[in-house]
């Protein structure tokens, strides 16, 4: 069976959430598919209000109609967990651009005020996940330094 033919919209979910959030919308959605780690690529004849409307079902997690213009999600940064994921996008940081547009002190910060559970090891996790590094790995320096940041 040949691809069907449309416009494409990448969406910052896997497949199968996509699909899930997507049940019963219809309006040329054609086909979902999995455009790699938590990602997926809808393609969709969708126009004017109905492709509002299939924007705004991925607004709280990213999408883009081409995929070098749409930063990873913020699950696929090092050190994030599903409960981290959870607080970051309560935050209004949905992606890897975003943590690094607000930076790792800012993003604890906003998430500090809506999670009062979240401790210093998020900060580490978010400064060092930016960097690739395991949390654990931070020098007491680079610590001293975020703590400077958030006082």
């Amino acid at each position: 069976m040949a691809d069907p033919k449309g416009d494409y919209l990448y969406v910052n979910l896997s497949a199968s959430q996509t699909r899930r959030r997507l049940k019963g919308f219809g309006h040329g959605v054609r086909k979902i598919q999995s455009a790699g780690k938590n990602r997926a690529l809808v393609i969709h004849t969708a126009t004017g209000e109905h492709l509002a409307e299939l924007e705004n079902k991925f607004a709280d997690v990213g999408h883009a109609g081409r995929s070098e213009n749409l930063s990873q999600p913020i699950e696929n940064l090092r050190n994030v967990g599903p409960t981290t994921a959870a607080w970051l996008r309560t935050a209004g940081i949905a992606t890897v651009g975003d943590l690094e547009d607000c930076g790792p002190a800012f993003a604890y910060m906003q998430v500090k005020r809506h999670a009062p559970d979240a401790n210093l090891n998020l900060l580490w996790a978010l400064a060092a996940g930016l960097q690739d590094r395991d949390w654990r790995s931070l020098t007491d320096p680079e610590k001293q330094d975020l703590l400077s940041e958030i006082r």
